[in-house]
């Protein structure tokens, strides 16, 4: 007689951590994700927008540089120079004796401390100064405009893996409804009164449903991987969606109301907007080439020797001066005539496009708005159609199981009620993306 020998109690305490940690593991590979939080962490994982925060960074960056030339230029310039011994000084005989006009300073230092205060520049700063305004205000609208597509893709991502998983709920079902009709079908078999070519069709009919599912799980996981790589989530983490969705308002706006809402909310319209005030912008600032500028400066120097005395002493001298600059390039004066008229071209050109974008955005809305009034169209008829081949395949698989029908009429029957489901369930995503889609046209 063999004795086991007890499980000891350290190795009952492992294979129960092993367990939780186990399970702990299952939970972490598992991600239950709304809409909307597959929207908010693509938002926060874009490698896009993070792209379009910097170069609203930059931006801020360029305004602060250009405002600060307004400010005081201060700079200081320090040298020492060793000169050589080989120049003979020149004297000057004089009654109270000989001057020297150039001493021999083998060592001579020229150091000053400058301030420059810009007072008029015709405009340039202001103007440039707009323009970086301008620059920030269109990368928000870029950004905006950026952030609405890709809530769009993730919506459109969502959706589609919506409408997979319940095609593969429908499918699932209709597996199992034909594998206990392909039992009673067996039986009926053996009974001697169905033919065994009819058995085949069922089983053929339950292949050919198994490799469509086949297929339906092939394509959710593309999409889990799409959506777990816009999300940022790890790669093995399985993504669980909702099994139901929201229906979308059924209101009455018009067409025209959603157009006008486009015109003035969509970004595209905003941006091309605020190139048009730079447009301008930058029509004055090419026009501030014509006008001088003028700053007030002041200098405090300390110099060995000193040039102002004379003759030149060896030994550090303290001065200063202050003065007014005015700068006016002459040559501006004709060669900013074409900087002139390239900007009017610009502006000229950034209108026409504003009318070509409003256009081409009134016929999107027009056809968002139309497909989404079809897709609750489609939703009732396929409600409809679901009804009709409910009924009839009630009819023939009752007649198959009392062998008033052929195989091939039951199938045909059981193939229409499940296109008809899966259609409804299509329909009913379409027409939630389809107002998702109408939503994003108006911004």
């Amino acid at each position: 007689m063999t004795h086991e020998k007890p499980i000891s109690k350290s190795f009952l305490l492992v294979a129960f951590i092993l367990c939780i940690a186990t399970n702990s593991l299952h939970a972490q590979t598992e991600k239950k994700l709304s809409l909307e939080e597959a929207i908010n962490l693509a938002v926060a994982h874009s490698k896009q927008l993070q792209q379009d925060s910097l170069s609203l960074k930059i931006a801020n960056s360029k305004l602060i540089q250009s405002k600060n030339s307004l400010l005081p230029q201060v700079s200081a310039n320090l040298s020492y120079l060793r000169i050589s011994d080989n120049i003979t000084p020149f004297q000057v005989a004089l009654p109270e004796g000989n001057v020297v006009l150039n001493p021999q300073i083998l060592n001579q230092s020229f150091n000053s401390l400058q301030v420059r205060q810009l007072l008029y520049s015709g405009g340039k700063v202001n103007n440039l100064n707009k323009i970086l305004k301008l620059d920030q205000e269109a990368i928000n609208f870029e950004m905006a405009k950026n952030k609405l597509e890709l809530s769009y893709s993730i919506t459109s991502l969502w959706y589609s893996l919506f409408s997979l998983n319940q095609s593969e709920k429908i499918i699932e079902a209709n597996i199992v409804l034909l594998t206990n009709q392909k039992k009673d079908a067996e039986n009926l078999v053996k009974q001697g009164v169905l033919l065994s070519n009819d058995l085949l069709k069922v089983e053929l009919a339950i292949t050919n449903l198994q490799s469509n599912l086949s297929e339906i799980v092939a394509d959710q996981n593309s999409l889990r991987y799409n959506l777990r790589v816009l999300t940022g989530l790890d790669t093995s983490t399985k993504i669980i969606i909702n099994e139901t969705i929201n229906q979308f308002e059924n209101d009455a706006v018009s067409v025209e109301t959603y157009i006008q809402k486009a015109i003035n909310n969509r970004a595209e319209l905003k941006l091309i907007q605020v190139r048009e005030k730079q447009a301008k912008a930058n029509e004055k600032l090419a026009k501030s080439n014509y006008l001088p500028l003028l700053s007030l400066g002041a200098s405090l120097n300390y110099n060995q020797p000193e040039q102002r005395v004379f003759p030149n002493q060896p030994e550090f001298t303290g001065t200063w001066n202050v003065g007014a600059f005015l700068t006016w390039n002459l040559t501006d004066l004709y060669s900013t005539k074409n900087k002139v008229k390239e900007s009017k071209f610009g502006l000229a050109k950034l209108k026409s496009a504003t009318e070509q974008a409003s256009e081409g955005i009134s016929m999107e809305v027009n056809k968002d708005y139309n497909d989404f009034i079809q897709s609750k169209e489609k939703i009732a008829l396929a409600t409809k159609y679901v009804d009709q081949a409910t009924e009839n395949f009630r009819v023939e698989q009752n007649k198959f199981k009392t062998n008033t029908t052929t195989a091939t009429e039951f199938l045909t029957a059981n193939t229409l009620l499940l296109q008809a489901q899966l259609n409804l369930t299509t329909a009913k995503a379409n027409a939630e993306l389809a107002f998702k889609k109408l939503l994003k046209s108006t911004n």
